[in-house]
């Protein structure tokens, strides 16, 4: 197997810890089976090892002679999944070889592994845009953040103001449609979503009201593992390259946790998905570091991240980061050659989550960018989450992967569209913001909306387990093979040339569709959502909500409120015939409706009357620019 890697970290050598063997033959695998991957590139001094299951001791001094230190990987891991996994460390000139042979000899060891680096998926800074003009939409922005009107990606009209056509590439509609979705919820701070990555800036003025914080370490005593979770001073997460509580701002993983919780409403920078309402109530970032400039984790630091985030009371964790897109030929080869790291995320998705409202946790990665046609690792594992990118007129983004282990697709950005056509999201630069593009950044748009979904899953009392949770995600999307037809141009950042990206190879390929905030939270919520084009007047059954016989009920009338009707432009009041609702609306939006008919007879019961009872259901209209040929129905 090969592999090719951008980074290599800093070696953490680890203390000793002794257990005593029992004695007992435990398994008999091959020694030359054990060892599952290359020394090619893997971190020195250190390696892995898994245990056979039945080994309750394992005193270790020396391997073929040489002097080494045994420690569970995975701090209070006793009584779970992940005691089994043990850290060798020795000293760093000795050949890993030599090292992994040894061990590979010893009956109690099951799996050797070496540890192998990730790499941080490269996201393209884009140059700042000009000043801001005066706002001119014809939009009213629901928060005052100042970026706001620009950030196309969740909410998008087609226009930017300010800029003249012909300096970017738009249609409306291709967001993540949040201004919907933010009628009925902001997000809500006792969700926690856990950012593998650089290092959030942590006291930047659109995140530090909503990072998480590890109250005992707050308020314990410096250089002291005061809540004894195995981790010193993790006040806000983990630094786990310096294997220290000191966060250090990065300007990626700082982008990346702008779009899922940046702080709305606060008048400064730009809005995140799930930031709230201005009144303390976004979701909470839990930054846990695995990039720290130059240098990166290596994948045991990484699988600690998972165990801490699920410990420690994350939900979600979003991952802009993986390995190079052909590293693994297929998922059993992921599962033999990157067992450690696996055990760590399958134990996040196992014992995170948020008690009451999804049992287990959620990881969603990025698709990566080479434009490579299979998705990396770990996303590409069929179990997890896996996101590619668009760009603003729903064509793929020409850098994202796309192909086998691709799940939904969501706003990434494009530079050769205009500047304003990327990402802005919060940045440790001195203007607080910036302009990114990649799956890097279509990761946390999916992560965001997850987030969002929690938050009024927890507002409502709603329950729902993580492949629940997983599956309305997933089918929270439109389509968007349609518009991958023709070609586009885009261009080679090696080359320094345009040339002309063919789109059909990413029909099917992008994942089920690009997701909808709205549409999620209605899937949660339980609430049918009916789709319109924008002017067109529409008949839809409503067999699938009253019956095979609802063109028989007698009905009592469609009920909408007049705030309901200007937000979407309804003509006149909908009206039912032949069980079917007849309805034009000419403005994108949305508006609630209640269709209420009669269960039984054509006249209500009551008093001195014998006849039926009045039942009624609720519908989500959603009006876009244009719908599925089906109608929209879902």
């Amino acid at each position: 197997m090969n592999r090719f890697f951008l980074f290599a970290a800093a070696v953490l050598l680890c203390g000793a810890c002794t257990k005593v063997e029992d004695g007992d033959i435990h398994n008999t695998i091959p020694a030359s089976q054990k060892i599952i991957n290359s020394p090619e590139g893997a971190a020195s001094g250190i390696i892995m090892t898994r245990l056979a299951a039945d080994v309750e001791h394992f005193d270790l001094n020396s391997v073929a002679g040489i002097e080494v230190d045994v420690k569970p990987m995975f701090p209070n891991s006793e009584g779970t999944s992940l005691e089994q996994w043990m850290l060798i460390s020795f000293d760093p000139e000795v050949e890993l070889r030599t090292i992994a042979k040894g061990l590979a000899e010893d009956s109690r060891v099951e799996i050797v592994e070496y540890d192998q680096p990730v790499k941080r998926i490269k996201a393209n800074k884009v140059p700042m845009p000009t000043t801001r003009p005066a706002l001119t939409r014809s939009i009213e922005m629901p928060f005052d953040d100042p970026e706001l009107p620009w950030q196309w990606n969740y909410h998008n009209t087609g226009t930017i103001v300010g800029y003249e056509p012909g300096e970017y590439t738009m249609l409306p509609g291709a967001d993540i449609n949040l201004f919907e979705a933010w009628k009925y919820t902001t997000g809500d701070n006792r969700v926690v979503v856990a950012v593998i990555d650089g290092g959030i800036q942590v006291d930047h003025d659109d995140l530090a009201s909503n990072m998480w914080v590890n109250e005992a370490e707050a308020n314990g005593s410096l250089g002291i593992d005061d809540d004894m979770n195995g981790y010193v001073d993790d006040i806000y997460g983990y630094n786990f390259v310096t294997n220290s509580g000191k966060i250090r701002a990065d300007s990626h993983g700082t982008h990346v946790a702008g779009t899922i919780s940046a702080v709305n409403n606060n008048g400064y920078a730009v809005c995140g998905i799930a930031g709230g309402s201005g009144n303390n109530d976004g979701v909470r970032l839990m930054s846990l570091q695995i990039f720290d400039g130059d240098d990166g984790c290596y994948s045991y630091q990484i699988a600690q991240a998972f165990k801490y985030a699920a410990d420690n009371g994350a939900a979600i964790v979003n991952n802009s980061w993986a390995y190079d897109p052909y590293g693994f030929a297929s998922d059993d080869e992921y599962v033999q050659y990157d067992g450690a790291l696996k055990a760590a995320i399958d134990y996040f998705e196992e014992n995170g989550g948020m008690e009451g409202v999804m049992e287990g946790g959620l990881a969603i990665f990025a698709a990566s960018n080479e434009a490579a046609n299979v998705a990396s690792y770990p996303g590409a594992y069929h179990a997890y989450t896996c996101v590619t990118a668009m760009s603003p007129d729903y064509t793929a983004a020409y850098y994202t992967n796309y192909g086998p282990g691709c799940n939904i697709c969501a706003p990434g950005g494009d530079a050769n569209y205009g500047t304003v056509c990327t990402i802005s999201s919060t940045s440790d630069s001195r203007y607080g913001y910036e302009y990114m593009q990649g799956t890097s950044m279509a990761c946390p748009h999916v992560t965001g909306c997850l987030a969002l979904g929690l938050s009024y899953a927890v507002q409502n009392g709603y329950s729902f387990t993580n492949d629940e949770m997983r599956n309305m995600l997933l089918t929270s999307v439109h389509d968007i093979d349609k518009y991958q037809v023709g070609s586009k141009s885009a261009f080679d950042l090696e080359s320094g040339e345009y040339y002309d990206l063919q789109l059909e190879p990413y029909q099917g390929n992008l994942g089920t569709g690009y997701i909808d905030a709205h549409l999620l939270l209605m899937q949660i919520a339980n609430t049918p959502c009916l789709y319109f084009t924008a002017g067109e007047e529409t008949l839809c059954s409503l067999d699938e909500f009253f019956g095979d016989a609802s063109q028989s009920l007698t009905y009592l009338g469609v009920d909408i409120s007049d705030e309901a009707r200007e937000a979407v432009g309804m003509v006149d009041t909908p009206t039912i015939e032949n069980g079917k609702l007849k309805i034009k609306c000419t403005k994108r939006g949305t508006a609630r409706i209640t269709v209420r008919a009669i269960a039984g007879g054509e006249n209500l019961g009551g008093g001195n009357a014998i006849g039926g009872m009045e039942i009624a259901r609720e519908f989500e209209i959603v009006v876009r620019q244009s719908t599925a040929k089906n109608g929209g129905w879902l």
